[in-house]
């Protein structure tokens, strides 16, 4: 069961903000452990401009150290 403040006895109101996260919970073989990691999967599940995983690299001035 999720845990935090929304849980699987709140999904009839999820599913008016994310249609279809509930159906997509119940399908998942390896279950979130928080409604936030939910949310994250299913929106970047459903987004079209998905290629892979990785993610891009700091910018130079990130890396630089004073």
């Amino acid at each position: 069961m999720l845990r935090g403040l929304i849980t699987e006895i709140d999904f009839a109101e999820c599913e008016q903000a994310f249609p279809g996260i509930e159906h997509y919970y119940r399908e998942l073989q390896d279950k979130p452990c928080t409604f936030l990691e939910l949310v994250w999967r299913y929106t970047r599940a459903a987004c079209p401009c998905r290629t892979d995983d990785q993610v891009a690299p700091p910018s130079a001035s990130a890396t630089v150290s004073r």
